[in-house]
């Protein structure tokens, strides 16, 4: 090839390099003039210098923001060469664009006002004094007004640590003539936090021991930031022993270390209880069933009481095993708080870590005297406790009842409740611990009905009133079982011991 087809075929390829290198220029101007003041910037971090932070925005030139602008509170900048910057275009000078997290004085006049309010563009301000519902606030050489609601996303209960503070604000209210401007911290407080929440929550998981603080306390749990993320750690989560508020065992400002038990959505769940050795399964290797021992009365409820055997662990006395001598209508009849005691654990469920404990099985059963405390057909005073459909139950001694069977009863008597009565016993049956009771005085007109068989007294309603025979009513005593009477005081009987819905242990009878 000759030196002229050589030189023309350079020549043609530079003229190319250079159109293309025009075109290049001519899209970057185009791209260039694209964006103004007010645009929302997020562009990647090209370099940093010592006081600035220059990002390419794909044009002709580089936008750059101050590095005071993006440090945080103790000075330090987050930011490093490939992230991306979030801010506004503030400004544009011959080195390029000036970007910012607000617009601030240097960069705006009366107009940008406006902008910053149709754009929700933030604008820096310095609150200056406190007014009536608020604050006034310097807005790039203007007054505003930001109410107290809207200075803070918490509650503020000192207004005057606002007063010389500079922070950036939304205007939400301007005017015409941009003469009334109300603005809002709170807004942007808000969003900041939540874009921080997000942040925070995807490096989150369950199980994680994570690094926290008390924020603030209620009556059923604790708020614990950790990391730029509130949690609740529920005051039965704060420890085995049972805690009645956090304020016991907390205090505003702690830093202590928590487990994350669940995290729903943006809920957080927190655990300081779970970090701790469960003192129940060494307590299993200490008691069983049957054992006797000695514990504290923590707390009383309608359908027992809750008593510490050991730190952390708890039983539960029901009602119906506080005494053989009585019928208990609440605990504190016998207990009170702080009561130290000695009872039988009757059960323990290690599934649900539930322990069932009984006074009463420590305590002489009268029964297995009764033949000395109670004597067939010999009179006696005693008490009504309750009239049933069946029957009238009487207290003859302490810890012994008997039945007045409501085929027995006298159509002229109407027994109530504490009611002195003379009676005395018929029947006993000691293994089924029941009492069969009758007047002293019937009369044998009474024992003669009572006597007849059962279809002759239905035949005759004068006589039997549609009430049981005699023959039947002695079932109860200890004779037939199997009768509808024996089903009536197994009723009556499952009754008076059975535990309330809303006893946390009740499924352990």
């Amino acid at each position: 090839m000759s030196d002229k087809v050589r030189e023309t075929s350079s020549k043609a390829a530079l003229k190319e390099m250079k159109e293309d290198y025009l075109r290049m220029l001519e899209d970057s101007f185009e791209n260039t003039a694209e964006i103004k003041k007010g645009d929302v910037v997020e562009a990647p971090i090209v370099t940093i210098t010592e006081n600035f932070l220059i990002v390419n925005l794909g044009g002709k030139f580089d936008a750059y923001a101050e590095i005071s602008e993006y440090s945080d509170e103790k000075g330090n900048l987050t930011l490093g060469v490939g992230d991306v910057l979030k801010g506004y275009v503030v400004d544009q000078n011959d080195q390029g664009y000036v970007v910012g997290k607000s617009l601030t004085k240097q960069h705006v006049d009366k107009q940008s006002i406006r902008d910053a309010y149709e754009k929700k563009i933030p604008v820096q301000g310095k609150v200056y004094s406190v007014t009536k519902g608020g604050f006034n606030v310097d807005i790039l050489g203007a007054r505003a007004f930001c109410p107290v609601s809207q200075i803070s996303a918490r509650p503020v209960d000192d207004s005057t640590v606002f007063i010389g503070q500079s922070l950036d604000f939304v205007v939400i209210e301007c005017s015409e003539n941009c003469r009334r401007l109300v603005v809002s911290h709170r807004q942007l407080a808000e969003q900041e936090a939540q874009e921080k929440r997000q942040e925070v929550l995807s490096k989150l998981n369950e199980g994680d021991v994570v690094p926290g603080k008390v924020m603030r306390m209620t009556s059923f749990g604790a708020f614990i930031d950790i990391g730029g993320v509130e949690g609740l750690m529920h005051v039965s989560e704060i420890s085995w022993q049972h805690v009645i508020k956090p304020q016991d065992v907390l205090k505003s400002g702690q830093e202590l270390d928590v487990k994350i038990l669940a995290i729903k959505g943006d809920k957080v769940a927190l655990s300081l209880k779970a970090m701790q050795e469960n003192p129940f399964l060494q307590a299993m290797s200490e008691v069983k069933e049957g054992d006797e021992v000695d514990c504290r009365v923590l707390r009383l409820h309608s359908f027992g009481a809750f008593a510490e055997l050991k730190p952390g662990v708890e039983g539960l006395i029901p009602v119906s095993e506080m005494s053989r001598s009585r019928n208990i209508g609440h605990p504190r009849e016998v207990l009170k708080e702080g009561d130290y005691v000695r009872v039988q654990i009757l059960r323990i469920d290690p599934d649900t870590q539930k322990i069932s404990l009984s006074l009463k099985a420590l305590q002489p059963d009268p029964w297995d005297d009764i033949e000395d405390v109670v004597k067939l057909e010999e009179p006696f005073d005693g008490t009504v406790e309750s009239s049933t459909n069946f029957g009238v139950f009487v207290t003859i001694s302490e810890g012994i009842t008997g039945l007045l069977p409501r085929s027995r009863v006298r159509r002229t008597d109407d027994f109530k409740s504490g009611d002195i009565v003379k009676l005395m016993v018929t029947a006993i049956d000691k293994g089924n611990h029941r009492i069969t009771l009758d007047y002293t005085d019937r009369t044998p007109e009474e024992i003669a009905a009572a006597s007849r068989p059962r279809q002759q007294q239905d035949r005759n309603p004068r006589d039997n009133s549609g009430r049981d025979s005699y023959r039947d009513r002695d079932n109860y005593g200890g004779g037939r079982r199997g009768g509808r009477r024996d089903e009536e005081w197994r009723k009556y009987a499952n009754e008076k011991n059975a535990l309330v819905e809303d006893n946390p242990f009740k499924d352990l009878f």
